[in-house]
């Protein structure tokens, strides 16, 4: 980290910054862009899921089974159809609307891997994908996108071992590999890709500080530049509106220069000589 950062625009070991109140800025400025995102991602994920149920018509024609999914995804489609719709209004912050969506996409995570057959390669890809998001997508600070991915690797987990356990060991071996693997690249990049965006945050500020009191600075400093009238008699200068000023009063007027009264040796010693002239025909 850069040495001109004092302590309180340090970034610590969670990707925030250890002032409460930088961080609060940081995230108000990522708050438009952090929205939008959300909306694409609700937008995006709600299309899948429900492109997803051609796959429950060809597992199960007709039964239980079929009204069971589609019930969860109709439950999911009109639960994010209202996170859209609250967010888009900025009625309430994202992030908390944004968490309550999240745990409604694992549960339907849940509800199919219930039902669906041991092994589903769709639900591997799934789980896999959603761990993906939580890290390079979501848009939370990085506790929150861990706590998330770990919510889904957990959610894969109880299918595979738990609701579904008939399926292929072998299989569930490799995939516990594969996301783990996944998991540690995702903390190790999300984590340093929230501490470089805060730190070019941070340094974007102090460099816009730094700007400001730059111009503040050249605004106050006035210099006299060009030729400049003077009368060779009065030592007046030529102003503004055709007018003359006495030379004390234009440099006054043009710079941040005062004036103050003194005497040369020179005319020091001529007005010594003066005096002394002027005692002695007094005198006489």
């Amino acid at each position: 980290m850069p040495e001109a950062l004092n302590e309180a625009d340090r970034v610590g070991p969670l990707g925030e910054f250890a002032s409460p109140e930088l961080e609060a800025a940081y995230r108000a400025r990522l708050a438009p862009d952090a929205r939008r995102l959300t909306l694409l991602m609700i937008g995006s994920s709600t299309a899948a899921v429900l492109a997803m149920g051609y796959q429950d018509y060809t597992l199960f024609p007709d039964g239980p089974q079929l009204r069971w999914l589609w019930t969860a995804r109709v439950a999911y489609a009109l639960l994010s159809v209202a996170a859209f719709v609250v967010i888009r209004s900025e009625r309430a912050a994202y992030d908390q609307i944004l968490g309550w969506w999240l745990l409604t996409g694992i549960a339907l995570y849940v509800c199919a891997g219930a039902v669906w057959p041991a092994g589903s390669i769709e639900l591997r890809i799934a789980a896999a994908l959603s761990v993906l998001m939580c890290y390079c997508i979501l848009p939370l600070p990085f506790r929150f996108q861990v706590v998330a991915a770990v919510l889904h690797t957990g959610a894969w987990f109880a299918v595979a071992l738990w609701l579904n356990p008939p399926s292929d060991h072998g299989s569930v071996l490799g995939d516990m590999c594969w996301l783990f693997i996944v998991n540690a690249l995702g903390v190790v990049l999300s984590r340093n890709g929230h501490i470089r965006q805060r730190i070019l945050f941070v340094t974007l500020i102090r460099q816009s500080e730094l700007s400001a009191k730059l111009g503040k600075a050249l605004a106050e400093v006035r210099t006299l530049r060009g030729l400049i009238q003077v009368c060779a008699w009065c030592h007046k200068v030529h102003a503004d509106n055709d007018r003359w000023q006495q030379l004390e009063s234009y440099v006054r007027d043009h710079s941040h220069a005062e004036f103050t009264h003194g005497i040369c040796p020179p005319c020091l010693a001529a007005a010594t000589g003066d005096a002394d002239n002027l005692a002695e025909m007094n005198g006489a």
